[in-house]
């Protein structure tokens, strides 16, 4: 798909390009990482925040990227922006609750209601506080945030219900929200790279696994999956991801530009995201899968105070559902 500026984010892009004459720049090559390809959607959103850079510096600030998880996978890539391998690793929220917990929130189950709610979240001050907060608790610095599309489960059988879904060997992350949603709901997950996943599930070795439908189309899991229930148990976010400690070495011209441009590539590719759903699930079902609507409300009250079993998050918790 090839990107497209709103006249919103064209208008605040030459709001930027208007003050470079007396923006102080470090000249500097930022390495970012990721795990996805070229032309996919969130190569897409990466590139973008290239472009958007490198013009608003006048090529002051470049940005070297490292596709296709050409130099490590996700945690890999993130452990790299701890050592200085990497300056910028494009990832979901959630990937950093392995040295943080609040960073969990991003995949708590029914957490938000819908997009609007997404974007009143991450896009307001409660998104920013939470940013701050895993800053504070990681040294990771957060740029942006890009609503992902909703998880949904894929599975070789159907599993619509919470009877149906007991025993399911679910592929989730390794991480500990993800493990203990599916504990919880009855399944048994099994936590595994997802490199893994497609012959794990071609060979019977797990029988299912959770993830937005536009991953689902790209690893074309529909060769090795007949179903996706439409749990929508989360709406997940992607961000820019910076050591804290090198972005404070940047000057404040370059760590506004980042900020700015970051910000700006992850609400367009929202856009894209959104635009784009209704289509993905199209083609899915060309492919042959068949999508089965859940009892959303049953598997929410399932997890009816999970918010007790994560201390730290359970104040968050309750400041985002307040959200209007």
């Amino acid at each position: 798909m090839k990107l497209r500026m709103t006249a919103t984010i064209a208008m605040a892009l030459w709001g930027a390009m208007s003050s470079i004459a007396s923006a102080e720049f470090d000249n500097v090559t930022l390495q970012m990482a990721h795990i996805y390809n070229p032309g996919e959607h969130w190569g897409d959103v990466a590139d973008d925040f290239k472009a958007r850079v490198e013009e608003a510096s006048g090529g002051t600030v470049k940005i070297n990227i490292s596709p296709s998880g050409t130099t490590g996978d996700w945690p890999q890539s993130i452990e790299g922006l701890k050592i200085g391998t990497n300056d910028i690793v494009l990832q979901s929220v959630g990937a950093l609750d392995r040295y943080g917990s609040i960073a969990g929130i991003e995949a708590f189950p029914y957490l938000l209601r819908d997009v609007g709610h997404f974007e009143a979240f991450y896009y307001g001050p409660v998104g920013a506080e939470v940013f701050d907060a895993i800053e504070e608790q990681t040294g990771f610095h957060l740029i942006g945030a890009s609503y992902r599309g909703a998880r949904h489960l894929s599975a070789n059988r159907e599993a619509g219900t919470l009877e149906q879904l007991a025993g399911l060997k679910l592929r989730v992350p390794p991480l500990k929200m993800y493990r203990e949603t599916w504990e919880n709901l009855g399944a048994s997950p099994v936590p595994m790279g997802f490199a893994e996943v497609f012959t794990s599930l071609q060979h019977g070795l797990i029988d299912g696994q959770e993830n937005p439908l536009e991953v689902i189309q790209n690893v074309s899991l529909y060769e090795v999956q007949d179903y996706v229930m439409e749990t929508g148990h989360v709406m997940g976010a992607m961000t820019f991801i910076f050591n804290g400690a090198r972005f404070d070495q940047l000057s404040a011209d370059t760590q506004t530009l980042l900020k700015e441009a970051g910000e700006a590539a992850m609400k367009a590719g929202t856009e894209r995201m959104i635009a784009t759903e209704a289509d993905l699930k199209a083609n899915l079902q060309e492919k042959g899968m068949t999508f089965i609507e859940v009892d959303k409300k049953a598997f929410a009250a399932k997890l009816d105070g999970y918010a007790k079993e994560f201390p730290d998050l359970e104040p968050w918790v309750e400041k985002i559902q307040a959200i209007e």
